[in-house]
């Protein structure tokens, strides 16, 4: 459901797409007071804002199946306490960095680095590529290690 701009009505509907192994890849089952909707009801996109959505009660099968099962290590976690009509924050608990399932499954990212950094150099010496692109390719292929499995909006 979406968890923002709830003082305003969502007009259009959708589904979502879904990336389990055991689904055909979308979500259109919503939970309703009186029946069951196959759309989920959401407001208008502006490409300017963030717009998100909450998942609740998915339970432990769905957040295994988040964790090493398809590769995507775990997400983060917000420990949050309600008290009457405000909320704080409590904890944040970081999840998977991409090197982290990467070494889960024996691929060693120092290694990776450095067969990135074997490729790179060949490319200098064939001239494929500049020293500047060079060094660019190695510093994004290091940050991506340390990025999260899941994909995070940039901020403009």
């Amino acid at each position: 459901m979406p968890i923002h701009r709830l003082s305003e009505k969502p007009r259009i509907k959708g589904t979502l797409a879904d990336i389990t192994c055991d689904s055909d890849g979308k979500i259109d089952h919503f939970i309703n007071p009186k029946k069951a909707k196959n759309l989920l009801e959401l407001h208008t996109y502006n490409s300017s804002e963030p717009y998100y959505l909450g998942m609740f009660l998915v339970g432990a099968y769905q957040e295994i199946m988040g964790n090493l099962h398809n590769l995507f290590g775990n997400t983060n976690v917000a420990h949050i306490q309600l008290d009457n009509n405000s909320y704080q924050v409590k904890s944040v608990v970081e999840g998977d960095r991409i090197e982290d399932v990467l070494n889960c499954v024996e691929y060693d990212s120092k290694s990776l680095i450095e067969t990135m950094r074997d490729h790179t150099e060949k490319a200098l010496q064939n001239k494929t590529i500049t020293l500047k692109e060079a060094r660019k390719l190695l510093q994004n292929y290091v940050n991506t290690l340390n990025n999260s499995t899941y994909l995070k909006v940039e901020q403009k």
